[in-house]
């Protein structure tokens, strides 16, 4: 059995140029996990659709000015959806509405095994409150002061917390 490895470089490519089909073969591929991205933000499903499109309509207008230099497609991509749905936390909580800040991370199950040298294999080896620290960065926002209040921590141990997980996760790529 042959397993296909989508290129999302390839893809993006074709859709500086115009190719709807390759834009079509992107959506189909990464709008079910870019979803599931934005509800974990918001916990709102209308507005995670909201944000899927805003997302693939600034994919299309801008895929020209992707650059391999920046880092990869899949990542550039992703830059985007979290971009949009941080925007529309700022707006929900302005509006007095609450994004997902409240409700609990997500569990990762990360294989203890991951290979050396991949993000997976350095998410999976950070002790517990920098990876959580991590997630309620990522997932929902913030400055270090709402992440410890939401963690019930100091601000100086999410700043040290943030700062020890993103250098770990840089040294284990980079080796």
């Amino acid at each position: 059995m042959t397993v296909s490895v989508f290129d999302f470089e390839a893809e993006l490519g074709a859709c500086a140029a115009g190719d709807r089909a390759a834009f079509l073969a992107l959506y189909r591929q990464e709008s079910p996990a870019m979803r599931a991205l934005a509800l974990a933000m918001l916990d709102d499903p209308d507005a995670a659709d909201t944000v899927l499109h805003e997302t693939f309509v600034l994919i299309w207008r801008n895929a020209a000015g992707y650059s391999p230099a920046i880092g990869t497609a899949r990542a550039w991509i992703y830059s985007i959806l979290r971009y949009r749905a941080s925007a529309h936390a700022r707006q929900m909580r302005a509006e007095g509405r609450h994004p997902a800040e409240n409700t609990p991370l997500p569990r990762l199950d990360l294989p203890p095994d991951a290979p050396a040298g991949t993000v997976a294999g350095a998410l999976a080896s950070l002790p517990g409150p920098q990876l959580d620290a991590l997630l309620q960065a990522y997932l929902h926002g913030g400055d270090p002061a709402r992440i410890a209040a939401r963690l019930d921590r100091s601000e100086p141990d999410i700043e040290a917390s943030l700062d020890a997980a993103l250098t770990h996760i840089d040294a284990a790529v980079r080796a």
